[in-house]
């Protein structure tokens, strides 16, 4: 399997899928702070990644990319930093607003006349 067809496969379309399920929540304001995020995994992981490469920790084979090398890393390469990143963030962003969004429990009130409805002594009538 080529690089871009497992993105095509496992990174695209689940964030396709991801933007259509929640069209309705996702607005540019919502979406912002991933711009910046994005911003942070290049700058983290493009020069370790690059090093890699270069000193033969792992590589690409040839066949399996479409050539487009910037530094010692295929164009691919770059493309799962960032949308392996949006991926990630789409999901997340959703789970964080669904709690954050989530009504507050309700405080269950003792049934009348239960032991749990009568008035509890504090420690200062115990003492007296």
């Amino acid at each position: 399997m080529t690089y871009a067809r497992f993105l095509g496969l496992f990174v695209v379309l689940p964030i396709l899928f991801l933007l259509v399920r929640y069209r309705r929540t996702l607005t540019m304001r919502g979406l912002a702070p991933m711009g910046l995020l994005l911003v942070v995994v290049y700058a983290a992981t493009s020069p370790w990644d690059n090093l890699a490469v270069k000193w033969g920790l792992w590589g690409f084979k040839p066949e399996l990319i479409w050539g487009i090398k910037l530094g010692y890393l295929p164009l691919e390469e770059y493309l799962f930093f960032g949308l392996q990143t949006l991926l990630v963030g789409l999901w997340a962003r959703e789970r964080l607003r669904r709690v954050l969004e989530a009504p507050e429990p309700q405080q269950l009130r003792p049934a009348e006349g239960s032991e749990a409805s009568k008035p509890r002594l504090d420690a200062g009538e115990v003492a007296s």
